[in-house]
């Protein structure tokens, strides 16, 4: 039973030519956030419409070039990123990913690995038009930042009794 209840959506669901052209959206977009780097950006026109609308706790952008942009600043800034994909649900045209990151940044926790695991939404045709990132955005940032973090920690503490 619990193997039942551990299958995604898409190893239960039939396939269908729809199904499949949205597993390859997905393969091809964790590939693409596998292997990130400022080289890559150039496939995202490949990934995303050209109207995509993308969010997480910090930005709402929308379209490509926002994207692109905003993308091209963080690859800058990360020092050794990797992202490790833990389960996913797929219907025709829409999935959810959970994932595991771990990442530094020479301006948090002093340049010392962080591990930050959050849930992407995306809904897609040919192309991915909707993301959304959800994640602690504590986890991300505040609690890495000497005076913020030692708050944030102690405000989660004292929410937690």
């Amino acid at each position: 039973m619990e193997d039942d209840l551990a299958a995604t959506s898409s190893e239960l669901a039939p396939a269908t030519p729809q199904r499949a052209r949205g597993q390859l959206v997905l393969q091809q977009l964790k590939s693409f956030y596998e292997e990130f780097s400022v080289d890559k950006l150039d496939l995202l026109d490949s990934l995303y419409t050209a109207d995509v609308e993308f969010r997480d706790p910090v930005h709402t952008l929308h379209g490509g070039l926002a994207l692109k942009h905003y993308l091209r600043k963080m690859a800058g800034n990360l020092r050794d990123y990797r992202i490790r994909y833990i389960d996913e649900v797929q219907s025709s045209n829409a999935a959810y990913l959970s994932w595991e990151m771990d990442y530094s940044h020479p301006q948090l926790k002093g340049g010392q690995l962080i591990s930050l695991r959050g849930i992407s939404h995306l809904k897609f045709t040919d192309k991915v038009y909707f993301h959304e990132d959800c994640y602690d955005l504590g986890a991300l940032v505040y609690e890495h930042v000497p005076v913020l973090g030692l708050a944030t920690r102690k405000l989660k503490q004292r929410l937690a009794r």
